[in-house]
């Protein structure tokens, strides 16, 4: 017959490491909570910059639309002034665009179209750091001269 201390010593050999195994177990979920925030962090982080440049492409979009407002409206003059790719207007532009978004250059410079009814088409193209398929924006506005 076993006495209580040998009972007792028998009884706590069993659980033996189970609070070690308790730890890790709570370190293993704890850590992959923070990653999970960290990864929440990062794709706020990649959100919040997709707004910024869709928000800058929209202002830049409507800053040509004003200066059309303010020049002289007769068409051809709209048309030699601001249609891509030699207007003078344009190319100010168009540099302010290109220091103003990430990715525009070559294929993806931005565009204005000027059609005979004084309707601006205005596209602009970036793409994102980290992103394989460019953004688009494009405003159409009347001009009433």
């Amino acid at each position: 017959m076993k006495t209580k201390h040998q009972q007792l010593k028998t009884g706590s050999s069993k659980q033996r490491g189970s609070v070690i195994l308790e730890s890790l177990i709570a370190m293993l979920i704890f850590s992959m909570g923070i990653l999970a925030i960290v990864g929440l962090q990062g794709a706020s982080i990649r959100n919040v910059a997709g707004a910024k440049y869709r928000t800058d492409a929209s202002l830049l979009a409507n800053q040509v639309i004003g200066q059309m407002w303010t020049t002289d409206k007769a068409t051809a003059s709209l048309q030699n002034d601001y249609n891509s790719p030699n207007g003078l207007m344009y190319l100010a532009w168009a540099s302010n665009v290109q220091q103003g978004l990430p990715g525009v250059m070559g294929a993806t410079l931005p565009t204005i179209s000027i059609d005979g009814n004084n309707q601006a088409t205005i596209t602009i193209q970036w793409q994102s750091p980290g992103e394989n398929a460019p953004h688009n924006y494009v405003a159409i506005a009347r001009i009433n001269g």
